[in-house]
C-alpha cells in the first residue's frame, strides 16, 4: 500500500538539549507527516521510517488538542500511532507547504510528543 506524506522540520532549543529520551525528533532534524495529500510516498509493505509520524487529535473536556506522534504501519497498511504513552519532548515541527494546514487543521507549529520514559 502506497502511503503519502510530507516532510516537516523538527525546531529545537539546542540550549537545554535533548529532553526527549530518545524520541525521533532528538534523532531526526527533518520528520515524514503520514497525509493524504502528501506529495511523496513510500510502500508500506517494505520498511517503516523511523521518522515517520502522524497528526493526532485529543479531546480534554471541552478542548480538541493537536500533536504530532510517532507513527508505525499496521498489518493492513495502514498508518497507525506507535504502541506507548507519548509525552511532549520540548520540540516543534513545521512546513511552510499548505498542505500541512490541510493535513493538522491549522498553520502555526505543533509540539511533537515523542518522549516516553
Amino acid at each position: 500500500m502506497k502511503i503519502n506524506y510530507l516532510t516537516i522540520e523538527v525546531y529545537k532549543d539546542n540550549a537545554i538539549g535533548d529532553c526527549t529520551n530518545g524520541g525521533i525528533s532528538g534523532r531526526f532534524n527533518t520528520l515524514l507527516l503520514a497525509c493524504k495529500r502528501g506529495p511523496w510516498h513510500f510502500e508500506s509493505e517494505k520498511e517503516t521510517p523511523l521518522n515517520l509520524c502522524m497528526v493526532e487529535r485529543r479531546q480534554l473536556f471541552s478542548v480538541t488538542y493537536t500533536d504530532i506522534i510517532p507513527a508505525a504501519i499496521n498489518d493492513a497498511g495502514e498508518v497507525v500511532p506507535r504502541p506507548g504513552w507519548w509525552m511532549f519532548g520540548g520540540n516543534i515541527a513545521y512546513t511552510s507547504d499548505n498542505r500541512f494546514s490541510e493535513a493538522v487543521g491549522h498553520s502555526y507549529p505543533l509540539k511533537i510528543r515523542d518522549r516516553r520514559e
